[in-house]
């Protein structure tokens, strides 16, 4: 807890005696090698930057009232995991599609069944996701070959393994080494803030060229937000808090535009570029696939031209003569390579994570 206060036992000349202490609410940075959780000075915000609930006066959030037999049902599991299979089992018994469509009504059987558990929350998601698995065969959807195939398909493992890659990344803050060290070469000195902006944006469009918009998004946003917390905000003059709150949109801005140009620019981008490969291969099998180098040989330049029309869009809009003045009294390559220096040097795992990245890109 921050301003904690405790007692300390010392031992003097033989005599015990107690000492009392207060805990201060600076803790120091902690190394990613050795615990799940890594904070630096960057990070010791104040409020979160989008609120997602109202908070109430006892710390809870507020959640919007529900009818009492709504509630009773949702928290009953025991009837919540029965009523899938009692859907299902109305459906095939009084639903009828006519002669020859039993295979239809026995998957609208199934897809009742996974529903009731997804909206419930009867079982876990993952238990949810598998239920085809074994539902198919037995009510005579399909056979489990073919399901089986269907879940280990090319698209699904190439789905998976860029959301492991993207875990693996953000485990041992790769995304915050690369983007502090293009930061760091591109700001200037003193800042100069068009630089700095392309290299916040180009960093968060190459990590998004790999790993999906949405975790790459995730990953990116607190590396640049935690530049900005070193800028003094509304407590600055008039004329600087302008120019702070004008170049933070620009930062903000950047890093959700420029994640979603680069998910245009490679087939891992995004998981609509995943999709389109495989209704491509299905709709047309007798037309060349779609693969990784001829999607990149049109995808790539189309997102260059978009991510430079993006960076002259937001220099223009939010940044002016004053910007890189106002900057320079709070930030400059310094602070960055501080950021940089609490990382510590690289460890084993990251440098496997990144030789298991750089096979990766060299295989896609």
């Amino acid at each position: 807890p921050r301003n904690a206060r405790g007692w300390v036992q010392i031992i003097d000349g033989g005599t015990k005696r107690k000492q009392p202490i207060t805990i201060s609410s600076t803790r120091p940075a902690m190394d990613p090698r050795c615990s799940g959780h890594w904070e630096s000075s960057s990070e010791d915000v104040t409020r979160s930057l989008l609120p997602l609930h109202d908070i109430t006066a006892d710390g809870g959030a507020h959640r919007p009232p529900c009818s009492p037999l709504v509630a009773s049902l949702l928290a009953n599991r025991y009837l919540s995991i029965a009523a899938g299979p009692l859907a299902a089992a109305l459906i095939c018994a009084l639903v009828d599609l006519g002669p020859g469509h039993a295979a239809a009504r026995n998957m609208l059987g199934v897809l009742a069944w996974v529903f009731i558990w997804w909206i419930t929350d009867a079982v876990p998601l993952a238990v949810a996701s598998m239920a085809p698995l074994f539902l198919f065969p037995v009510f005579g959807v399909s056979s489990a070959d073919a399901v089986a195939k269907a879940y280990m398909d090319d698209v699904i493992s190439l789905v998976l393994g860029s959301f492991i890659l993207a875990l693996a990344i953000e485990h041992y803050n790769i995304h915050r080494r690369l983007a502090l060290n293009i930061t760091s070469l591109f700001c200037g000195d003193p800042v100069k803030p068009a630089l700095l902006l392309l290299g916040i944006c180009g960093t968060t469009m190459f990590v998004s060229m790999w790993i999906h918009n949405t975790p790459c998004t995730v990953m990116m946003m607190p590396v640049a937000t935690g530049i900005l917390q070193r800028l003094p905000g509304d407590a600055a003059a008039g004329a600087d808090a302008r120019e702070f709150r004008r170049f933070s949109k620009a930062v903000v801005l950047g890093v959700v535009y420029a994640s979603a140009i680069g998910g245009m620019a490679t087939l891992t981008g995004t998981g609509a570029n995943i999709i389109l490969v495989g209704m491509w291969s299905t709709y047309f099998p007798e037309q060349e696939p779609i693969t990784f180098s001829s999607w990149m040989s049109f995808g790539l330049p189309m997102s260059l031209v978009l991510f430079a029309a993006l960076w002259a869009t937001l220099c223009l809009m939010f940044c002016s003569d004053n910007t890189g003045r106002a900057l320079s009294a709070y930030l400059d390559r310094t602070h960055l390579r501080r950021e940089l220096s609490l990382l510590g040097p690289m460890a084993f795992a990251e440098k496997m994570v990144l030789a298991v990245f750089g096979v990766s890109l060299h295989i896609f």
